[in-house]
């Protein structure tokens, strides 16, 4: 497998993240030698080519406790960026910016669509959205961001100036809250709400900027060669051809329904993600949903991000725990609050309020 990548590279030189930027560069240097990649956090690994298909190895995030490696050819990818471009109708180079982690679909994904369409990616940290130089080095750009990042960028005059000149943002990985959205309709930010994850190689569905400008909710419609319906579990089922599958799996890249661990409903096309099936905690005999219970707790004025979990305890035998940043919001009154909207087992027995999730970690990590 050879790409010409020179001429790909060059338009990156505005970068400031030239950890991200080498990372990719090596990426295609190993595709190019024949072999397929393992996308580790600190640098890719070259591995065998499964059936002799370049591919890429992801891992997951394992929000059910059990992370595992998904396999994406680069046909895969190829067909996820196809399908951006068909959403957008599009005939012309896709530019986009890479500020998630690079190794994640989502940060990889900035590549691709920018390779394939004989584009540009440009590497940067998202906080240096948050500084005035460079006023056009973001024109017409797409840009993937989660919740908290946008968040940040809310804060900033300069951020929210540039995010504007932006040709699109897509904000997916974790529940957008109603202030987040509403002080992104008050930017006047071209916001896409979109669905997806490392089995689709990225989004699937998505909500239109100026549907989500008029105060619609959820993930929107399911893009162009994707299906999309419900088990009779309620879980999310998806097809499309993107669709990658885990190391273990006796699988092929072919088309098969990928079912999701998310429990979703759909109203006149639109499509809205509820919970996850396999975070439940078991309190007292009692069942928690911890994506309620976040939802809820990021709706509380000043909340960032949060992370409900469960600790051993003898009394509860699980006990329900939230880790909730910034560390300056008011534990009493995030108690209060939940507890005029949430039933009595379902409001955290504790709350350990932090500077960063990354405080968290290990503790059936979800964001």
């Amino acid at each position: 497998m050879k790409l010409s990548d020179h001429r790909f590279w060059k338009k990156s030189i505005n970068s400031s993240d030239l950890i991200s930027l080498n990372y990719a560069q090596a990426v295609f240097r190993i595709l190019n030698e024949g072999d397929s990649v393992m996308m580790d956090p600190k640098f890719p690994l070259p591995v065998s080519s499964l059936k002799d298909i370049p591919s890429l190895q992801f891992k997951t995030s394992g929000t059910g406790g059990k992370s595992k490696e998904i396999i994406l050819s680069w046909e895969a990818l190829n067909k996820a960026s196809q399908r951006l471009e068909s959403y957008f109708n599009l005939d012309e180079p896709i530019n986009t910016i890479s500020s998630l982690p690079i190794h994640h679909v989502g940060g990889w994904m900035q590549v691709v669509r920018a390779w394939f369409s004989s584009g540009s990616v440009l590497f940067v940290d998202y906080k240096d959205l948050t500084k005035s130089e460079k006023l056009n080095l973001y024109d017409n750009r797409f840009i993937s961001l989660v919740p908290s990042q946008l968040y940040e960028l809310l804060k900033s005059e300069n951020a929210i100036a540039h995010l504007r000149r932006c040709r699109g943002i897509f904000v997916g990985g974790a529940h957008c809250s109603s202030e987040i959205a509403k002080k992104a309709r008050e930017a006047e930010l071209p916001i896409y709400l979109c669905y997806g994850m490392t089995e689709t190689a990225g989004m699937v569905a998505v909500l239109d900027k100026d549907d989500f400008a008029n105060g619609i909710s959820g993930v929107g419609q399911p893009m162009q060669g994707v299906s999309m319906r419900l088990d009779s579990e309620g879980r999310i089922c998806i097809k499309c051809p993107s669709i990658g599958f885990a190391e273990e799996e006796s699988a092929s890249f072919d088309q098969k329904w990928f079912v999701t661990s998310d429990l979703g409903k759909e109203k006149n096309g639109y499509w809205e993600v509820l919970h996850r099936v396999d975070r439940l905690i078991n309190t007292g005999g009692e069942k928690v949903n911890p994506d309620l219970v976040e939802k809820n707790i990021l709706e509380f004025p000043s909340v960032k991000s949060c992370l409900v979990s469960s600790e051993k305890d003898e009394k509860w035998v699980e006990k329900v725990v939230a880790y909730v940043t910034p560390k300056s919001i008011c534990s009493k009154g995030l108690r209060l609050f939940l507890e005029a909207r949430l039933k009595k087992h379902e409001v955290p027995k504790d709350f350990y309020t932090i500077d960063t999730l990354q405080a968290a970690k290990g503790k059936n990590w979800k964001h």
